[in-house]
């Protein structure tokens, strides 16, 4: 095997050599220019049917996220819809995107979004670079269909908290009333005032089981939650005992 290494090396040497410098600044720009497109990830087409009610920028001590509401106008239900974000400062220059090949699924994708329907999304990991952030453009691409029959998982009334290191954060119960085990099951939360979202935040339960044995979350916000009327959703991640 290290023969053949050493084969290849010099095999590859050799044909360096014979590139010219031209050629050779040519090809590796092209390289460069398919290795960015590869770890970019294209939603592809805008879906018709999901129209975005509201989008924010939340900005604090703690971090910057973007929470979205979307409404579903179509009769069929939507499944990991593609979701893109692109975050701007104030002279409209682009600090942050959500499409790296690298990102958690959850933040490249809205789990379940039912038909005649508002549902909304948070990204808690926004890490703008060239400015402060001071709006957000949001596009949603097409996705697979949602099963007739989904997982149901309940979640308690919110109880809001201050912990004296990671700030505000809402804690309760999610239990999963169906069948089918969720894994990496991710919350979402959204504080609003006066209609407007002035909170946001995300937490997870690493495995839920299907015996109705409550597990708690806790969610960490980014803004300020206080007296803001405060609601918390669980979508379902697996939406069969095959996923």
């Amino acid at each position: 095997m290290k023969r053949a290494a050493i084969t290849l090396i010099a095999a590859g040497l050799l044909l360096a050599g014979c590139e010219s410098t031209q050629d050779q600044s040519a090809r590796l720009e092209e390289e460069g220019a398919d290795l960015v497109k590869a770890t970019k990830v294209d939603i592809g087409a805008e879906n018709r049917f999901v129209d975005v009610m509201d989008k924010v920028v939340l900005t604090d001590q703690y971090g910057t996220a973007v929470a979205v509401v979307m409404k579903n106008k179509g009769q069929e239900g939507l499944s990991d819809a593609p979701i893109a974000i692109n975050v701007k400062n104030s002279k409209g220059r682009s600090v942050y995107r959500n499409n790296s090949a690298g990102n958690e699924f959850s933040l490249l994708h809205v789990p379940v979004v039912k038909p005649q329907s508002d549902v909304f999304w948070v990204h808690d990991q926004v890490i703008p670079v060239g400015g402060v952030p001071a709006s957000v453009d949001v596009t949603v691409g097409e996705a697979k269909p949602l099963p007739a029959d989904i997982p149901e998982i309940v979640v308690s009334p919110p109880k809001l908290n201050r912990d004296p290191v990671s700030g505000l954060e809402v804690t309760g119960t999610v239990t999963n009333q169906s069948e089918v085990e969720q894994s990496d099951l991710v919350l979402y939360a959204i504080g609003r005032k006066n209609g407007r979202i002035v909170a946001a935040g995300r937490g997870m339960i690493p495995k839920l089981k299907t015996d109705g044995t409550p597990a708690t979350y806790h969610i960490f916000f980014i803004g300020n939650p206080t007296g803001a009327e405060i609601s918390v959703i669980a979508p379902p991640v697996n939406l069969s005992g095959g996923s």
